[in-house]
């Protein structure tokens, strides 16, 4: 065969048949992807494949929220909680009639993307452990337990608490629900409003600590009521009040005893050794050990994970710390505020939209006055004295925990508790702007905005 013929064949191949390949095994990979996507939001059967598809989709939820926040300059807790709302289960069969009226071809039922949500839960409380521990890492010791602290606490403990019961009674709510009622707005979602102070660098601000401190102490006051509530019941026999002083001497021994002895072993150990693969293995144990102990002798894990970053302030190498575990942050910190997003039931929320609306105004203004007057006795500003009550207002995962116990011990029905968590959804959705628009009147070092 000629050469000039070999050469045009060659040409031919490699202008025409070269590409036509690659380009047919690029329309086989998008058709599979598509293929693979659509089995796993519609799956048969739930397997170990769904298991898989739910872990990789989370933690990619995570990076494209991360994208739209960077993006389009949002707020994060804000995008982070609505990306939930739009995957959970209750949006998606609201919506999903609709979609079918304009997109006849697809499945008919609704897809329940997260049928794993205890996969989401463990991912979630270690996302909340990772932001404790980072926000801990920027606060002191002796600027959380200050008696201001405990003064911004108790009156935001005291003020919610009455406020609820009363009003639960007011709306024709039974005893039971009522006590619950008023523990749940004793409580503080201290993630979401670290999270936004974290993301303006105004940790350093005293509201700030002040914030943070009285947060701290507040959980721990909360999970006391929660476990006084419980035993109310019975509390005439003396052996009823038993978990509840177990909680409270518990929590004692672990904050002071843990304060010292980590304190200890930070300064003797890990303040000396340079900060590698080694040494960050001891960082982390340290911080989850914290965390172990704090969620198994009744408080939160969150609290453990806070005192741990705390004591690794005290560590010279607290700056490379934060560094090194920055990647772990920017990954499952975002699945946390997801979780919270996921677990609102938007049904509920129309049904008792008065209802809810009206206890989560009530829930806004008491840890507004409460926390407020504190602050302002404490000889804050008017201005920083209503961030701190803002920053307070947050019900979030705590008051979560304690409508959850209500339900499960039988003292509150599905729409009460549905009333409560959708509660704890909007001030934790709600306050961040509101929290932020009023941080923007009077940037740190006093100079107008």
């Amino acid at each position: 065969m000629p050469r000039k013929l070999l050469r045009k064949l060659g040409d031919v191949q490699e202008a025409v048949i070269k590409p036509l390949f690659y380009y047919s095994i690029i329309a086989l990979f998008i058709v599979l992807f598509i293929s693979i996507i659509r089995t796993s939001i519609f799956p048969k059967e739930v397997g170990e494949e769904h298991l898989i598809f739910e872990m990789v989709f989370l933690l990619l939820l995570a990076i494209l929220a991360r994208s739209i926040v960077l993006y389009f300059k949002q707020p994060t807790v804000l995008i982070l909680m609505l990306l939930g709302i739009v995957m959970g289960s209750s949006f998606m069969g609201m919506v999903w009639p609709g979609v079918v009226s304009i997109l006849p071809f697809i499945p008919q039922e609704p897809p329940e993307i997260f049928q794993h949500m205890e996969l989401v839960d463990i991912f979630a409380q270690f996302g909340a452990i990772i932001l404790m521990f980072k926000v801990g890492l920027e606060s002191s010791i002796h600027k959380i337990f200050t008696k201001e602290n405990f003064l911004v606490a108790i009156l935001g403990i005291v003020f919610p608490f009455i406020a609820g019961y009363l009003f639960a009674l007011y709306t024709g709510g039974a005893f039971m629900y009522a006590l619950f009622m008023g523990a749940a707005l004793t409580a503080t979602s201290v993630g979401v409003t670290a999270a936004i102070l974290k993301e303006m660098k105004l940790m350093d601000e005293r509201f700030s600590q002040m914030v943070m401190g009285a947060a701290i102490i507040d959980d721990i006051l909360s999970l006391l009521v929660l476990s006084l509530v419980m035993n109310l019941p019975t509390s005439l026999d003396p052996a009823s009040l038993e978990p509840f002083l177990s909680v409270i001497f518990y929590a004692f021994i672990f904050l002071l005893g843990g304060s010292i002895v980590g304190k200890y072993f930070v300064e003797k150990k890990l303040t000396v050794l340079k900060i590698n693969e080694k040494s960050l293995l001891y960082v982390f144990s340290f911080v989850f050990i914290y965390a172990y102990i704090a969620e198994f002798i009744g408080l939160s894990s969150i609290v453990g994970a806070f005192l741990a970053g705390v004591l690794l302030n005290y560590s010279r190498n607290s700056e490379e710390i934060d560094k090194r575990t920055r990647s772990l942050e920017l990954i499952f910190v975002p699945v946390f505020f997801i979780s919270l997003g996921l677990l609102v039931d938007i049904g509920a929320v129309i049904q008792f939209f008065w209802p809810i609306l009206l206890i989560s105004a009530v829930a806004v203004l008491t840890k507004l006055v409460g926390c407020g007057i504190g602050a302002f006795a404490s000889k804050l500003d008017a201005r920083d004295s209503a961030l701190v009550g803002f920053g307070m207002s947050p019900r979030g995962e705590v008051a979560l925990i304690i409508a959850l116990f209500g339900l499960n011990s039988g003292a509150l029905s599905i729409p009460e508790y549905s009333i409560i968590s959708a509660m704890a959804f909007i001030t934790t959705v709600v306050v961040p702007p509101v929290f932020q628009k009023l941080l923007s009147y009077k940037p740190a070092g006093g100079h107008a905005a």
